[in-house]
């Protein structure tokens, strides 16, 4: 039986009112919330409700000369955090029902089975290069995780959804944003795989992703986000852009992705 070699710790003795010192400093570090991070909300309403007071701090500040305040930076970051500290996978339900397109200071799309919210706001950081941030929440099985997108960040307005014949759920996010010459609008497919957020190979081409502009403003494609997804998400149909020749107008889901709808006939 092997034997243990035990020593004897020298026991540190203090005054009385300094080990009191000690105990009260421990107290106020353990207490401190920035210390400790955000605190976690209990609801999904709750949260909503936090982040809408955070927005309408950010909306207050002012930009200085520079067109970047430090203020907005902090603020950011601590949206970040309220929105990481999100709690069970329920909460993604409850965010949805407490959402109102177009009442806060940012935009929330959550998927039909609710497994897939996206965050995005326009963060007041546009000198530094960040000027939308975009933050996924998503279902795994007993909690929920957070992360930020790859890629170029854009309002996303809508998330869609389609099964494909491996039985894994297709989403797409489908965003907007602005430029110089006028409306943007994108297409990002994701898959859940093993607990992770993946973009998905699911257009022409094996890409990610498809965008189109509209250099003029009174072009209307009968949708607010540009392309218009029909049919349970089966069928997208890509507006007349004038001066711009397009292969495709619909794009049909063949089971694995999305090809022109003509190969389908």
């Amino acid at each position: 039986m092997s034997r243990t070699n035990r020593r004897k710790s020298p026991v540190l003795k203090f005054p009385i009112p300094i080990l009191a010192l000690f105990l009260s400093l421990g107290s106020l570090v353990g207490c401190s919330g920035t210390e400790q991070g955000e605190p976690s909300p209990r609801s999904g309403r709750e949260l909503i409700a936090s982040l809408d007071e955070l927005f309408a701090e950010l909306a207050a500040i002012p930009l200085d000369s520079t067109g970047l305040s430090q203020e907005a930076v902090q603020l950011n970051e601590t949206i970040r955090r309220k929105i990481e500290s999100i709690g069970p996978t329920k909460f993604l339900g409850e965010i949805g029902e407490s959402y109102r397109e177009g009442g806060h200071g940012f935009s929330f799309a959550l998927s039909k089975d609710k497994k897939l919210g996206i965050f995005s706001w326009y963060t007041k950081m546009d000198a530094s290069g960040n000027k939308i941030k975009n933050m996924a929440v998503y279902d795994q099985g007993d909690r929920l995780e957070v992360s930020s997108l790859s890629g170029m960040p854009i309002i996303y307005g809508k998330v869609h959804q389609v099964e494909t014949y491996k039985d894994e759920v297709l989403y797409m996010l489908h965003g907007k944003d602005q430029n110089e010459n006028g409306d943007v609008f994108r297409l990002d497919a994701y898959t859940l795989r093993h607990g992770q957020l993946e973009e998905a190979p699911a257009f022409p081409n094996n890409e990610s992703s498809i965008a189109i502009a509209r250099m003029v403003r009174a072009t209307d494609p009968s949708d607010p986000l540009g392309f218009r997804v029909v049919m349970n998400g089966s069928r997208i149909l890509v507006p007349n852009i004038p001066g711009k020749a397009l292969k495709a107008h619909a794009l049909a889901f063949n089971g694995r992705k999305y090809v022109p709808e003509s190969e389908l006939e």
